[in-house]
């Protein structure tokens, strides 16, 4: 019996590293996944809404790269799809169903044959049961049924055949509203995924070699954007924010940026906290190119009109489009830590 029990071991294993990642070999895929796993309890003040395991249903259509742009072979032929995502978040009384619409892409991590890949998704979730003050007061840690949602996932996948491929993952699950309508802790779903791939449109590889040509090394940009938020107070009033940002680029190659730049900030939220609206501060960040798509994140800290020494550093994860030669929309979320401070949606010019 012990022989046996190595012999599959030991087939099991040479399976998984010698499997053939075909799914590349298809323009599109349709994937089917299910998840299992928990709400995670990430503020003392949560604890209560964890009643029972949580699970989710998601199905995604994936847009397989084929090396015909520059950036598919710098990233090993990266993957795009969008998903639907639904949820039972395990407490039908306080939380309910989400369920979610996100764009996102795969990464592979290493030239393995079979590698493993991150995935960053991005979206909107709809929350069923928020907080309120007289029916819903347990549910402190979601104050909107819209929210943004964030997937954050390590994905490996086995080949069948060329046409069917099984998908394992561990995810993170994230939906918040940026602090746009409170309470806004957040909902923290950890899952463990198991998934079946189909292959349709065969697709053939293109495996030639391509250089990336940086013509021109730094680049200067402004950025104009805007958002809600609502302070934490009783009067749960709506305050406006406009963000203007000066950044300077250093490209470093195909894939990468690092940039250092300012923010200037008219904050109304921050009033009636420290008698002025206007706060500054500087920043510095990493960028990651992917063709028109940009991915960044930096930290910074403020040099005028801080809130308060819980806030001298901030925080910024956002994604950028660029939908002319020179014009990027930008998406951010401002955070101190794992603390929301707003979402904001603006355009910039690169010069």
């Amino acid at each position: 019996m012990n022989c046996i029990r190595h012999i599959s071991i030991i087939t099991v294993f040479l399976f998984i590293n010698t499997a053939i990642v075909c799914q590349k070999n298809y323009k599109h895929s349709i994937e089917t996944g299910f998840s299992y796993g928990r709400l995670l309890a990430h503020r003392p003040a949560m604890e209560n809404l964890v009643k029972n395991n949580a699970f989710s249903i998601e199905t995604s259509l994936n847009f397989n790269t084929n090396g015909s742009k520059l950036h598919h072979k710098y990233y090993n032929f990266p993957t795009y799809g969008i998903t639907l995502n639904f949820t039972n978040s395990g407490n039908n009384n306080s939380i309910g169903n989400v369920f979610s619409a996100y764009g996102f892409f795969s990464l592979a991590l290493s030239k393995n044959k079979n590698p493993l890949c991150f995935k960053l998704g991005l979206g909107a979730g709809w929350v069923e049961k928020k907080f309120d003050l007289t029916s819903n007061f347990q549910n402190v840690a979601i104050g909107s049924h819209l929210n943004t949602n964030i997937q954050l996932k390590l994905e490996k996948e086995i080949a069948i055949n060329k046409k069917h491929q099984i998908k394992y993952a561990a995810l993170l699950n994230h939906l918040s509203n940026g602090a746009f309508q409170t309470p806004n802790l957040g909902l923290n779903f950890f899952e463990l995924q198991v998934g079946f791939l189909l292959g349709i449109n065969p697709q053939k590889i293109d495996t030639t070699s391509k250089q990336f040509k940086l013509n021109k090394k730094t680049f200067f940009c402004f950025y104009n954007s805007s958002a809600l938020k609502e302070n934490p107070t009783p009067q749960l009033a709506k305050f406006f924010i406009n963000e203007s940002t000066f950044q300077f680029n250093i490209r470093k190659g195909m894939k990468s940026s690092f940039i250092l730049g300012s923010d200037l900030i008219y904050n109304s939220s921050l009033k009636e906290l420290t008698g002025r609206n206007i706060q500054s501060g500087v920043f510095a960040g990493h960028l990651m190119h992917l063709n028109k798509l940009i991915i960044g994140v930096q930290m910074g800290t403020y040099i005028f009109n801080r809130k308060d020494a819980s806030e001298t550093f901030y925080h910024k994860i956002f994604s950028e489009y660029k939908i002319f030669k020179n014009i990027n929309l930008r998406l951010a979320l401002k955070s101190h830590w794992a603390k929301a401070d707003f979402f904001s949606l603006g355009i910039g010019y690169e010069i």
